[in-house]
């Protein structure tokens, strides 16, 4: 695992850092411009061609019968019809922005552009986006009881709380992965 300090240049192989392009010299530059540029081609990528799409469309269905399935635990009358789910209370659509699908492609952005082998990458890829499509999974079931029974904060649940929540798992998600795959590799851990 040869990864590369971000702040001071210096890539773990005991040389200094300081050769080489410019961004070989300073790889925070490489970094944010790798994460920018995948970025902004996943949401061009979300916006034009995956929301009206069939598999888009069948993945929505797949999170409300898992929601549906997890609050047939908790509530009576569960009815899921397409991304719809219902019972005598109330409803709710999972629609585009309730499907995790942009915080998962900041994430993959963010790992991809790490200058880490691939190996950890797939690494962070598969354990990141299974959190994160879990913490949505969350997100749908909550919002749906507190649309039931405290409808009154539905509105701030639902535009505020857990898409902060998501965005603060996300970029925890990838702190905690870069910590993780680079604790054998701190280039100051045995400076003298």
């Amino acid at each position: 695992m040869a990864a590369t300090d971000l702040q001071t240049g210096v890539d773990g192989s005991g040389g200094s850092g300081d050769g080489g392009a410019p961004l070989q010299r300073q790889p925070w530059i490489r970094f944010a411009l790798v994460f920018g540029a995948l970025a902004v081609v996943s949401e061009v990528l979300y916006q034009g061609v995956t929301l009206e799409s069939a598999v888009f469309q069948a993945y929505l269905g797949v999170l409300a019968w898992i929601s549906a399935s997890v609050l047939g635990c908790f509530e009576t009358g569960i009815v899921v019809r397409g991304s719809l789910i219902t019972n005598s209370s109330f409803a709710v659509e999972v629609a585009r922005g309730c499907d995790a699908v942009q915080v998962c492609s900041l994430l993959a952005a963010a790992v991809i552009a790490f200058p880490l082998e691939v190996k950890a990458k797939v690494r962070g890829l598969a354990l990141g986006i299974l959190v994160l499509q879990i913490f949505n999974l969350l997100r749908i079931i909550t919002l749906f009881l507190i649309g039931a029974h405290l409808n009154r904060i539905f509105h701030a649940a639902h535009v505020y709380v857990w898409p902060s929540i998501l965005i603060v798992v996300t970029i925890a998600v990838w702190i905690g992965w870069v910590r993780w795959e680079t604790r054998l590799e701190s280039p100051v851990e045995h400076a003298s």
